[in-house]
């Protein structure tokens, strides 16, 4: 007798979260991958992206079963365009456009990342009540949008970077992302060697986003021992996290998303 297929409705997504993060008052974070949603084919399974072919009801079925893992937050998307632009988010109804970082310090504000080999970075202020969320590839990395949103939130809220602690999720590693030279020579006169992060071979070489990421960080003030790196390698792990390399441009989106949980329902905006 064979058992019935499992309910792709049944349950919630699974997500990776930071350890000892579940200590801070209200906080709500994950980084979801490939697994627990209805999307189909290459686009399998919690792709939440409308843009890269799906249709468009099992995408907002996908949102709406990770809504059931981050209860109490309404997600905030952006338009991401590998640039540096930062948006302080005040409302869960507001339309950030254009932007690759966004910081809140609103309740029930969940701000979401969507990737697929870039860098995904979520952090937490505990102490003022704030939280932040980047996307970086290798562009929004030499222009310096993690740094940007740390000074960003110094600006606006009077956050010092030593008060984040900071996630960089599920991205493609230096084992796996080759790129022209001329991209490592322009990171390296930008932010400084960072041996770590780049290494030239001939006209091309390895570059580690999230190690170069991390190093602009702590050179911002970010203490290092206050950035966690999540999960593995996404190309490496293309079953398991979208990988646009991986899949050679026929790539779903998955979603890293965090917010301070309040009363205002959970669902996308913009």
């Amino acid at each position: 007798m064979t058992s019935a297929p499992a309910d792709p409705f049944a349950g919630t997504p699974p997500a990776l979260r930071v350890a000892g993060w579940d200590a801070i008052e209200g906080l709500a974070h994950g980084f979801f991958g490939r697994a627990g949603g209805v999307s189909g084919g290459p686009l399998a399974a919690l792709n939440v992206s409308e843009r890269v072919g799906d249709y468009p009801w099992k995408v907002g079925a996908n949102w709406a079963l990770a809504a059931r893992a981050l209860p109490g937050l309404r997600a905030v998307r952006m338009q991401q365009v590998h640039g540096a632009r930062v948006v302080r988010v005040d409302a869960p109804t507001q339309e950030v456009g254009e932007a690759d970082a966004m910081f809140t310090a609103t309740p029930g504000v969940g701000l979401a990342v969507l990737t697929a080999d870039c860098v995904p970075l979520l952090g937490v202020a505990p102490a003022h009540g704030a939280v932040l969320a980047v996307h970086a590839g290798w562009r929004g990395t030499l222009a310096g949008v993690a740094a940007a949103a740390v000074a960003a939130a110094t600006a606006a809220l009077a956050i010092p970077p030593a008060a984040w602690r900071l996630a960089l999720g599920p991205a493609i590693g230096g084992c796996c992302y080759e790129v022209e030279a001329d991209i490592g020579a322009r990171l390296v006169a930008q932010w400084g060697p960072m041996p770590d992060a780049w290494r030239p071979r001939g006209g091309r070489g390895q570059l580690d986003l999230r190690a170069a990421n991390r190093a602009i960080l702590t050179a911002s003030g970010v203490p290092g021992e206050q950035i966690f790196d999540l999960g593995p390698c996404s190309n490496c792990a293309h079953e398991h996290y979208f990988s646009h390399r991986a899949s050679r441009g026929t790539a779903g989106r998955q979603l890293s998303l965090i917010g301070l949980a309040g009363a205002s329902p959970w669902a996308p905006v913009g």
